[in-house]
């Protein structure tokens, strides 16, 4: 197909905050873009497009309404209906990455299945459908290991951790799904990511490994480049390519794996932009948002290189305490701000982040934490 030129219209499944980077990336670059929210109105991705539709994601008329305003269909997330992309593909029109990819990586059982029938390494898991397979693949895979629901579950919701027999009844009462993954724990060194871009025609970009840091399974900070051995460097940005070429991917997959003492396991993958690349707005020559575009519309991938960098997330417990101080945070002119436009700060929900670029990430790091801590006069 002839890459879509500037002046066509990009549809965007989901009305986040990485749909919202994506329609200011789409817009300078003189894209129109329209965005299906799944129910939700004036929603962060929304309030930047041209057009923003309010209907479900599996609701023929909001889907109908979509994809007849659109020239190209791509993903903010994945844990969504995949109608709207069945329906588009059914006419015609080009969805990057495809419904098959999302559909595989928005359950832990088939993402889980396909990484082992790849030959990608996982820890050992198994998969169980009531309270007796869960005790059955605890008994194959040993104690501990983590109980993760097959659906729906991000940031820690969803999954619970099993160190002692007595806990598995209360495990599978606490995740309450019919599905779940059952996965030994591994003891890793640190995490990593690899946000892997790729085109229509098969051109592979990536921004190197990402090294990253969770508070309560939420992810808090990110560096760039990671400081892991080249060896290992070199191994994930393979695995992560191996990936997005073994499932046929046109756009931006993240890999996020562990680092052992016995080499790489990859932990879960996500056909989109990630947290842990958003250092790559300020850092890259093309972002991972400007990789997306370039890769759905059928244009050539930029150069997603980057200088040492360091992201921190902004959570909603920031605010607990009444208003931040923004001018103390950007007293650093290194420092740049994303807010993500949304109303209401809880804890736990992801606001904004920050970004430096320094000479080194340890430097990076240094200074975005400082001033995220500034916001609050710490």
């Amino acid at each position: 197909m002839r890459p879509l030129p500037p002046g066509s219209t990009l549809g965007i499944v989901g009305g986040g905050q990485l749909g919202r980077m994506l329609a200011q990336r789409a817009r300078t670059y003189g894209y129109r873009v329209v965005v299906l929210t799944g129910g939700e109105r004036q929603t962060p991705a929304g309030v930047l497009a041209d057009r923003e539709v309010h209907g479900r994601f599996d609701d023929p008329d909001a889907i109908a309404e979509f994809i007849g305003d659109v020239d190209v269909v791509t993903w903010e997330f994945e844990n969504v209906d995949v109608a709207v992309g069945r329906a588009a593909e059914a006419a015609g029109i080009p969805v990057r990455p495809s419904s098959d990819v999302v559909f595989l990586a928005q359950d832990r059982v088939r993402e889980k299945e396909a990484l082992t029938t790849a030959g990608v390494p996982v820890a050992g898991w198994r998969s169980a459908t009531s309270r007796a397979e869960l005790e059955q693949a605890v008994s194959e895979l040993g104690l501990p290991v983590i109980v993760k629901t097959a659906r729906f579950g991000y940031d820690g919701k969803g999954q619970v951790r099993i160190d002692e027999l007595e806990q598995i009844a209360e495990a599978w009462q606490t995740v309450g799904s019919s599905l779940v993954v059952v996965e030994e724990v591994v003891a890793f060194e640190r995490e990593i990511s690899v946000v892997v871009s790729r085109g229509v025609n098969g051109q592979l970009v990536d921004h190197g490994v990402m090294e990253n840091t969770h508070v309560n399974h939420i992810l808090d900070t990110t560096v760039v480049p990671a400081g892991v051995p080249p060896a290992i460097a070199a191994d994930a940005g393979r695995l992560a390519r191996q990936i997005a070429e073994g499932l046929d991917v046109v756009g931006v997959m993240c890999v996020e794996m562990f680092v052992t003492a016995g080499g790489l396991f990859v932990n879960e993958i996500a056909p989109r932009p990630h947290n842990s690349g958003h250092c790559t707005i300020e850092a890259a020559s093309s972002s991972q948002f400007d990789q997306q575009l370039r890769a759905v519309c059928g244009l050539p991938l930029g150069d997603g290189t980057c200088r040492p960098a360091a992201m921190a997330q902004l959570l909603g417990d920031l605010w607990a305490d009444g208003a931040l101080d923004w001018p103390a945070a950007l007293a650093n002119p290194m420092i740049s701000l994303h807010l993500y436009g949304k109303s209401e700060a809880r804890p736990g929900r992801k606001m904004g982040h920050l970004t430096c670029v320094a000479d080194d990430p340890g430097q990076a790091l240094e200074q975005v934490l400082d001033a995220r801590a500034a916001l609050i006069g710490r």
